[in-house]
C-alpha cells in the first residue's frame, strides 16, 4: 500500500464505465489502491447512475482516511460513447440515447478537475503507458463487450477524433440484421455481447453470451461473430494499417480465441498484404482504470 499523504503527486479517482460494470479505483503513481471496486452499472436512468457514482467516491475516500481532500488531484471517467467537452452524447451500452452533461451533473460534487472521455480514446493511453508493445507506436485498440469500440494511435498520438467504427453496416440481410442507434446490422448489433444475445433470441432463446458461447448448439452463430470480426477488422486495417491491432472488453478477452479471426479470414476484407499480429491486452480488464488515470495525467500536465 502506498503512503498517500507521502506521494507529492496526489492521486487520481478512476472510474471505467462500462455498459455491465463500473470499476472504479483511486491511482497513484500508476498503482491501483485497494479497495478496487466493480458492481454492476446503473443502465437507462441518468440520476440512479450519478448516485451510484457518489455512493462509489465516497467508499473510495473513507477507505482511505489518511489522505486528505487536498491529496485528490482530479476525477477520471471513462465512459462508452462519444464525448465532446464535458457533455456524453448519448451511449447505447448505457442504454442513454439522451446528451448527459457530467460538469453540472458531478462538477460540484467532486469539487476537483473532472475528466470525462470516451472509453476507447482513454484505454488507448493506458496501453500507449504500459502495454507490452511499447516501441509500437501505431495501433489499433478493439474493445468486445456490451458494444464494440476503436482507439487509435498514429505515431504514438492518440488520434483525438469523434469515430464510431463499430457501427460501421455489414449485415444488409433484414433478417440477421440486429437493430441499433439508427440503423440495423452494423458490427456492434452483430458481435458484441449484446449482438451475440439479440441474434439467439431471434432463434427463440433468451441467453447470457456467456452461456451462448459455452453451448456447442450455437458453434454456428460462434462462427459467424468470428465472420464479423474479420470484417471490422480488415475496415481497421484499411483504414490506419496498424503494427499492431490489440484486444479488450470482456467478451474479447474471456472468448477471444474463438471470436478473433485468422489472418486468412481477415485477408478476404483487406488489400493489404501483411496482416498485423492480433492480441489480447496485457493489462486486462483493469486497462479501463489505466486509461482514465493517465489520460487525467496528461490534462493536469497541460492545465
Amino acid at each position: 500500500m502506498n503512503n498517500l499523504a507521502d506521494n507529492k503527486n496526489g492521486f487520481i479517482e478512476c472510474y471505467d464505465i462500462g455498459g455491465t460494470n463500473i470499476r472504479a479505483a483511486l491511482i497513484v503513481d500508476g498503482k491501483i489502491e485497494e479497495p478496487f471496486i466493480n458492481e454492476k452499472t446503473e443502465k437507462n436512468n441518468v440520476g440512479s447512475l450519478v448516485q451510484q457514482i457518489k455512493r462509489i467516491s465516497s467508499s473510495l475516500r473513507k477507505a482511505h482516511p489518511e489522505a486528505p481532500l487536498s491529496q485528490i488531484q482530479a476525477a477520471s471517467m471513462a465512459l462508452p460513447g462519444p464525448v465532446e467537452g464535458m457533455i456524453l452524447l448519448g451511449s447505447k451500452p448505457l442504454e442513454f440515447d439522451e446528451e448527459i452533461d457530467f460538469s453540472c451533473l458531478l462538477g460540484d460534487y467532486f469539487n476537483v478537475p473532472l475528466l470525462i472521455g470516451n472509453d476507447l480514446n482513454m484505454a488507448s493511453q493506458g496501453e500507449l503507458a504500459l502495454g507490452q508493445f511499447n516501441e509500437i507506436k501505431n495501433f489499433c485498440l478493439v474493445t468486445i463487450s456490451t458494444g464494440i469500440g476503436v482507439g487509435v494511435i498514429v505515431n504514438g498520438s492518440l488520434y483525438n477524433r469523434q469515430t464510431e467504427i463499430g457501427h460501421i453496416v455489414l449485415e444488409t440481410n433484414p433478417d440477421l440484421a440486429n437493430p441499433c442507434l439508427g440503423h440495423n446490422g452494423c458490427w456492434a448489433a452483430q458481435a458484441s455481447g449484446v449482438g451475440v444475445e439479440k441474434t439467439v433470441e431471434k432463434m427463440g432463446q433468451k441467453l447470457t453470451a456467456e452461456e451462448i458461447f459455452e453451448d456447442s448448439q450455437f458453434q454456428e452463430t460462434v462462427n459467424k461473430v468470428k465472420h464479423y470480426n474479420a470484417y471490422g477488422i480488415g475496415n481497421l486495417i484499411n483504414a490506419y494499417d496498424p503494427e499492431k491491432i490489440i484486444i479488450m472488453g470482456s467478451l474479447g478477452l474471456k472468448q477471444f480465441n474463438k471470436i478473433i479471426p485468422d489472418p486468412e479470414i481477415i485477408k478476404q476484407y483487406t488489400l493489404l498484404k501483411n496482416i498485423p499480429e492480433i492480441v489480447p491486452t496485457a493489462l486486462g480488464e483493469n486497462i479501463g482504470l489505466f486509461g482514465a488515470y493517465f489520460s487525467a495525467r496528461n490534462f493536469l500536465k497541460t492545465a
